[in-house]
């Protein structure tokens, strides 16, 4: 297979950022076929990439021959596309949070476990180059506690601000730094969670939480804290706490600073983590490196979507303790 052909469902934001990846691989893969519901997306995609534009993804999915698909609506827009992909035996990348119903996620999971597929889903701040170095620094440490935080600021397009689209600060955006305390420190055993709201106003259909705490408890036994909310723009922050004295700070883009009573390092990451992302996916599927260098397909994502829905559940229930795995 020398050249993949790719289609995309969804032209807006997000598979903007993975477009101009495409852009720099375009001798691996080519985008053939986009879909998405506004004419002036799709025939813009077209264009960009000379790839035929649907308005009906199953008409899509029907008339192309694929070898890989993206998957880049909103999270409530999850209706099947991917079970018709998998069928068709296309490989499978989803941007991230893949649905706000865990049962789907379980059975596209399964779908393309049964099918024998390659999958991957767009959580890209794995690929961060420093991250195997913070993260063997951890796992040589007896850790206390963490306290962590991300303020992602409010995007702007009508269905992040609606719960029953986006899922929320927690699900939507702050899954990238949920997911890496999954790959720092294990899975989560359960979650407490509280929100707030009315720090927002003015925003019509509005209805996401402006900020929420919760209290995390890891299979380890480790314990921690983490802060969340749309009212702010700062990317957030790791702070992990060792028994001796030690300590990391680390942000999501991969600038950390790990405290010792000897000695302070200090480092911070420069590859577009990105491209990689994506470019592992492609080369996976072509064959040119193994599926398990992908660093977040579908099933071990599905737990991160666990974790965040479970934040939900929690807020829901007033503060109640949720279990979190999936």
């Amino acid at each position: 297979m020398s050249q993949l052909r790719v289609g995309f469902i969804g032209c807006g934001g997000i598979a903007q950022y993975h477009f101009g990846h495409f852009e720099k691989m375009l001798e691996k893969a080519r985008i053939v076929a986009c879909c998405d519901i506004l004419e002036e997306r799709r025939l813009a995609t077209a264009e960009r990439f000379g790839a035929k534009p649907y308005a009906d993804y199953k008409a899509m999915l029907e008339q192309e021959r694929l070898d890989a698909l993206f998957v880049c609506v909103q999270p409530g827009a999850h209706d099947g596309m991917e079970f018709l992909a998998i069928e068709k035996g296309i490989h499978l990348f989803v941007q991230k949070p893949m649905t706000l119903d865990l049962d789907y996620a379980r059975k596209v999971n399964q779908a393309i476990k049964d099918k024998g597929l390659i999958s991957a889903v767009g959580l890209q701040c794995r690929y961060v180059e420093s991250l195997p170095f913070v993260k063997n620094w951890l796992d040589h440490q007896e850790l206390g506690t963490i306290s962590c935080y991300r303020l992602g600021g409010m995007p702007m397009v009508w269905w992040w601000r609606q719960m029953k689209q986006s899922g929320g600060q927690a699900v939507e955006q702050t899954i990238h730094n949920f997911d890496i305390c999954r790959y720092f420190f294990g899975e989560v055993e359960q979650v407490q969670s509280l929100r707030r709201r009315g720090l927002i106003s003015g925003v019509e259909n509005y209805d996401v939480d402006d900020a929420s705490s919760t209290l995390i408890l890891f299979e380890s036994g480790l314990i921690g804290t983490f802060t969340t909310g749309c009212f702010g723009n700062f990317p957030g922050d790791f702070n992990v706490y060792a028994n001796g004295g030690g300590k990391l700070e680390y942000g999501l883009g991969g600038a950390y600073k790990i405290s010792t009573t000897n000695m302070t390092i200090e480092g911070k990451a420069a590859n577009d983590y990105g491209q990689e992302c994506d470019e592992t996916f492609i080369d996976a599927v072509l064959g040119e490196v193994p599926a398990d260098e992908i660093l977040s397909p579908y099933e071990d994502a599905c737990k991160s979507l666990a974790f965040t829905l479970a934040i939900n559940e929690s807020m829901n229930q007033g503060g109640m303790p949720v279990k979190a795995g999936f």
